[in-house]
């Protein structure tokens, strides 16, 4: 079980300590009480990004925001720094916190980690998926252009890491802002430059390593098995992924719909908080068993 000893209580969000497979000690942000909601992050953030959405959530959810290996408060310890490796964390984590019925919310990497979790162990502790701005491959090639919309490929990503490796704190200053869309890198002021030093902050050779692992993930093998419900969100005006790849998302998936973020880039949950929160809270309320989820259609969601 978790250590109740949280590294610190503010604002009613304790920080709990789950031991993971290796000794090393999962920090975990907790508030609220009700059904399980899980925030999971992506490369190079931690849980603090979802704090705001954390606080709006919690007076109905019990709201559960970790900080992956090698992120945050989580050192990187002695295992494998790979998609596989967080997602097994992630299911330790569920199992000493009895996590059930959880509506799932996976920006960027922390979709691929929530893919990968699924594939391995399976999602009977899981009532629905939330796909913040994510596609299944972000490599491109001759058979598949739906990854990054910058068109990285194999190459251009091991040239990335060799960046990443070389010189972080260039990398991270230069690829954070563009999480953002273009006009709410103003609009965010301290926000935007919050994210960056949060991103710098991070080790530059864990990163590439899990950009690496990243990399060589494809999901799109395991989507049409995913037999529950599923919301993709996306940023109207994301650099990182199309429309298109959110499109494949629900035309692939069993069950699935988009709401487009119109004010966005990579980033809905920082740059529309209060419309993203509304949005998974919607949704939960539809998909778990304690919610009010009779309606079988979706205010906010359409399946085009």
């Amino acid at each position: 079980m978790p250590h109740a000893n949280a590294l610190a209580e503010a604002g009613g969000i304790a920080r709990l300590k789950v031991p993971l497979g290796d000794g090393t000690g999962m920090s975990v942000a907790v508030s609220g009480e009700g059904p399980d909601l899980l925030l999971v992050h992506g490369w190079s953030a931690h849980a603090g990004f979802f704090e705001d959405v954390q606080h709006r959530l919690a007076d109905r959810f019990r709201v559960i925001a970790p900080d992956l290996r090698a992120h945050g408060a989580t050192p990187r310890g002695t295992a494998p720094l790979t998609i596989r490796q967080l997602a097994d964390d992630l299911n330790r984590m569920f199992e000493a916190l009895a996590v059930r019925d959880a509506v799932v919310s996976g920006w960027s990497m922390g979709a691929m980690v929530l893919w990968r979790m699924m594939a391995d162990h399976g999602a009977q502790r899981i009532a629905g998926l939330i796909v913040e701005d994510m596609s299944p491959r972000i490599l491109n090639d001759h058979a598949w252009t739906l990854g990054m919309s910058n068109g990285i490929d194999a190459s251009t990503s091991q040239r990335a890491c060799d960046s990443m490796r070389a010189n972080w704190m260039a990398y991270a200053e230069a690829f954070a802002p563009r999480m953002f869309a273009r006009d709410s890198r103003h609009r965010l002021g301290k926000t935007r430059d919050w994210v960056v030093g949060e991103f710098a902050a991070h080790d530059g050779d864990a990163m590439a390593d899990l950009w690496t692992s990243m990399a060589a993930e494809d999901a799109r093998p395991i989507l049409p098995e995913l037999k529950l419900p599923v919301r993709v969100i996306h940023g109207a005006l994301s650099e990182a992924y199309s429309p298109e790849t959110s499109r494949f998302l629900v035309e692939t998936l069993p069950d699935a719909e988009v709401v487009s973020f119109a004010r966005s880039g990579h980033a809905p949950h920082l740059e529309e908080p209060e419309r993203f929160s509304s949005a998974v809270a919607e949704f939960a309320d539809r998909v778990q068993p304690a919610g009010g989820h009779k309606n079988p259609t979706s205010s906010e969601g359409s399946k085009s």
